[in-house]
């Protein structure tokens, strides 16, 4: 599996995403408000910022991530070694398609800057929904920039997402547009649904 944030650009690469998407996780944490003792699951988390900021709202939870990135593994790995070695945290290089885990296994997710990413759509979505727990929060949050290659507009964007989420047996969608420091954003907030 080869990314382009791997090889010799892969650590510039994983600086310039922990300061690009530092505004957003923050919002992506508080949207989700996970119980202390949650396991989460986060798709797509770069260089480890959002897992940083995560952890301490789970101190008896564990967080479970996929990038497949080596090179961000590595980073995130690096940036938060004492998760990692304590066993609260897993991380794994793959893609949303081909999760690691049991069915059933989180109680949230959340994905920012990296919905966009997810191919197939319709097998990842189905793999993320496999792995959360029914009634399971996934909350996104994308740059509306990241979408431009992907839709001819943000708002196509957000009814052809939407749409492979409910394929995915996703329910209780909630979508809205807003604004970051760094520019402006997309959100799409779903709920597992109880039956698959």
């Amino acid at each position: 599996m080869v990314s382009l944030s791997d090889g010799p650009a892969g650590a510039l690469a994983a600086r310039i995403m922990a300061l690009g998407d530092r505004d957003m996780e923050p919002e992506a944490v508080a949207e989700l408000a996970p119980a202390p003792t949650d396991t989460v699951l986060v798709v797509g988390f770069g260089p480890g910022v959002g897992i940083r900021l995560l952890l301490p709202h789970l101190p008896q939870g564990f967080v479970g991530g996929v990038d497949p990135s080596r090179a961000m593994v590595r980073e995130a790995r690096r940036r938060n070694r004492a998760a990692c070695e304590s066993g609260r945290l897993r991380l794994e290089q793959t893609t949303a398609a081909a999760m690691p885990w049991e069915d059933a296994t989180f109680d949230g997710a959340i994905a920012v800057n990296s919905l966009q990413l997810w191919e197939p759509m319709d097998a990842s979505a189905a793999d993320v929904a496999r792995v959360l727990r029914p009634g399971a929060p996934l909350v996104t949050i994308t740059h509306d920039w990241a979408l431009r290659k992907h839709a001819a507009s943000v708002e196509e964007w957000i009814e052809t997402v939407s749409a492979a989420l409910e394929r995915a047996g996703f329910e209780e969608r909630r979508s809205w547009t807003g604004t970051a420091g760094s520019g402006g954003t997309a959100s799409v907030v779903a709920r597992r649904g109880t039956q698959r």
